[in-house]
């Protein structure tokens, strides 16, 4: 019987008096592939932030890995970003003035390996990646894709089984926003992470394992 990555029950989530979400249900399977969708202002990034510990909730109940989601502010919920989540946002969040090396070297911080063990494992990855013959070039010499897949590789390298991915095609163009979907649930799937991905492309989340919807709360 495979275990839960991920369980929210009865979620709520108010900005001022209005709810953002309400009422929301969701268990996400270790090894995952979810994609939620929904219309503008339904709280699917919300959702992202509150599960990585980003945002506050008003009511309801979280598991990540079977364990309450500790407080934002927490030692507890420190150690949790560290080796459970992962995150795979669309503007990428590197360090433009860095090398590729340096900013996968800065997320592998708390991987108990030697230097020269991090660099051979962000050698492989890069690799896999199409980009190990940039991995000494300063990230702001990269393309949009190239900047993607480092991304990727970050989150590959990171300690974590739990990605949360915030449209992460969405400042590419089609064909490498296709290439870096299939990118991504390739890798993810071959490093056993439990991927939630929120997307307004239709055509990529039917890609995903599963779709989950998101409802407009309109009070």
């Amino acid at each position: 019987m495979k275990q839960n990555a991920i369980e929210v029950t009865g979620l709520n989530k108010k900005f001022g008096n209005r709810h953002i979400i309400e009422n929301f249900n969701i268990e996400i399977e270790k090894g995952e592939f979810v994609a939620i969708v929904g219309p503008s202002g339904c709280g699917k990034s919300t959702l992202l932030n509150i599960l990585g510990m980003l945002e506050n909730y008003d009511g309801g109940k979280i598991k990540i890995n079977g364990k309450k989601l500790p407080e934002i502010n927490s030692k507890a919920a420190t150690m949790v970003r560290r080796k459970v989540i992962n995150y795979l946002f669309q503007n990428y969040a590197l360090i433009d003035n860095e090398t590729v090396e340096k900013n996968l070297l800065i997320a592998m911080e708390f991987v108990n390996k030697s230097h020269k063990e991090k660099i051979n494992m962000i050698s492989k990855t890069l690799d896999y990646v199409g980009l190990k013959h940039l991995q000494k070039e300063v990230v702001n010499t990269l393309s949009g894709g190239e900047q993607q897949r480092v991304a990727l590789a970050r989150t590959i390298l990171k300690p974590g089984n739990i990605v949360l991915a915030d449209e992460p095609t969405g400042s590419l163009d089609p064909k490498s926003s296709d290439n870096a979907f299939g990118l991504i649930k390739q890798l993810c799937k071959e490093n056993g992470k439990t991927v939630v991905m929120v997307t307004h492309n239709m055509e990529l989340a039917k890609r995903a394992d599963r779709i989950v919807e998101m409802p407009l709360i309109r009070k």
